[in-house]
């Protein structure tokens, strides 16, 4: 594992996947965990850290659902920065980010909206997810809170505005030709989205409806 992107989701988290894969990484990200059927193992790590129930996750746990893949992002990941830094002491962290008005007002109009889909599992809107996302303080409180718990000597804080150079100087890159991607607007959002719904409803319902409440349990805890 060589790095870990602690940030919310929103916070140009698709950007950064195209990017790390253009620059060589091997990213593990929230639709990879939907079409490894992983979202019932983070379901069963939430329900430990946050409600006390079942085993604390660690590092044989993390390498199970990590293995052939070097970098991590978007939830649940952000929620175990601690047990991440611990399993993986040589990896960097970067902490991407926007304005906490802008981050909700693009949440409002992306994840939340479709997670009000029909056929989402009933369970995650039964959460006070939306709520929980929707304070800006919590927002903030949790990158004060991955700040608190990494060295600052491994910590990058990012936007992806600033483009390749900031992010290839902490990773010790070379600046790719071209412009830094930018993937994921509202739109694509939506679409993208509606295939894995699709997915969720005709291909994976089991695994998707109790992985997906991964999420609820998570954010209400956060």
């Amino acid at each position: 594992m060589k790095v870990l992107i602690m940030g919310m989701p929103r916070s140009g988290t698709m950007s950064l996947v195209t990017a790390l894969k253009q620059l060589g990484y091997t990213p593990y990200d929230f639709i990879d965990r939907i079409i490894l059927g992983h979202l019932p193992l983070w379901t069963e790590a939430l329900h430990a850290k946050f409600l006390g129930q079942g085993k604390q996750w660690g590092k044989a746990e993390l390498d199970r659902v990590v293995k052939g893949f070097d970098c991590v992002l978007d939830v649940p990941c952000p929620f175990f920065t601690e047990e991440f830094l611990s399993a993986y002491p040589d990896s960097v962290v970067m902490l991407n980010k926007r304005d906490p008005e802008p981050w909700l007002a693009s949440m409002n109009s992306t994840l939340f909206r479709v997670f009000n889909w029909p056929s989402w599992p009933s369970s995650l809107s039964s959460t006070p997810s939306s709520q929980a996302f929707g304070i800006p303080i919590k927002y903030l409180d949790h990158y004060d809170y991955v700040r608190r718990v990494t060295p600052k000597e491994r910590l990058l804080e990012y936007e992806v505005r600033e483009g390749w150079e900031p992010l290839c100087r902490f990773l010790g890159k070379e600046i790719p030709e071209g412009d830094f991607p930018n993937v994921n607007d509202k739109d694509n959002f939506v679409k993208g989205h509606g295939m894995l719904w699709a997915y969720a409803v005709f291909n994976a319902a089991k695994n998707v409806a109790i992985g997906t409440a991964s999420i609820g349990v998570g954010v209400a805890a956060w």
